[in-house]
């Protein structure tokens, strides 16, 4: 069976109505997939704790794709890593490998990632970054390609995906 529901997680200091979010659901909802795009809580001093329990309300299995935008793909990450049950896919768009510079955000990778739980709860991972993104270098892409096995697409840009081709988003979800 494939997916039929998606979850799209905005990053740090978004929300659902910003970028390309909105735009993306409805395009998904036309494919005949159920789509939500919440607003994470506290997005300007976000807690993982928080994030996570966000995503766990939507109960989340192997019919369902997660789309995480920057934070909104840590915040998945860290999902993965007590899920119950496993997720059909995961795409990971410009997503820290680390919290950088970002006081804010340290609380999400204080305990590191545990990347035999992450796999054992996601068996397909797309990883997509930007090759001159201004906030996540691309080697953020190419930590998680390695420890994920997960497929690296590196997309021509300088936006940090506030702008993306939903064409090649679809794609990646067929």
């Amino acid at each position: 069976m494939s997916p039929k529901n998606i979850l799209i997680l905005h990053g740090f200091e978004s929300n659902s109505r910003e970028h390309w979010f909105l735009k993306a659901k409805e395009l998904f909802q036309k494919e005949g997939f159920q789509v939500f795009v919440p607003d994470m809580p506290e997005t300007f001093f976000p807690k993982k704790e928080d994030w996570v329990k966000t995503i766990e309300g939507f109960h989340p299995d192997d019919n369902w794709i997660l789309i995480g935008h920057s934070l909104g793909g840590v915040a998945i990450l860290k999902y993965l890593e007590k899920a119950e049950k496993p997720i059909g896919h995961t795409v990971l768009l410009s997503v820290p490998f680390n919290a950088m510079k970002f006081g804010a955000i340290e609380n999400f990778f204080e305990s590191g990632f545990n990347w035999q739980k992450i796999k054992a709860n996601c068996k397909h991972f797309d990883i997509v970054n930007e090759d001159a993104d201004p906030v996540i270098p691309i080697e953020h892409g190419k930590n998680f390609v390695k420890n994920l096995n997960g497929k690296l697409h590196i997309l021509h840009g300088f936006t940090h995906f506030h702008k993306i081709d939903l064409n090649f988003l679809k794609k990646l979800i067929k």
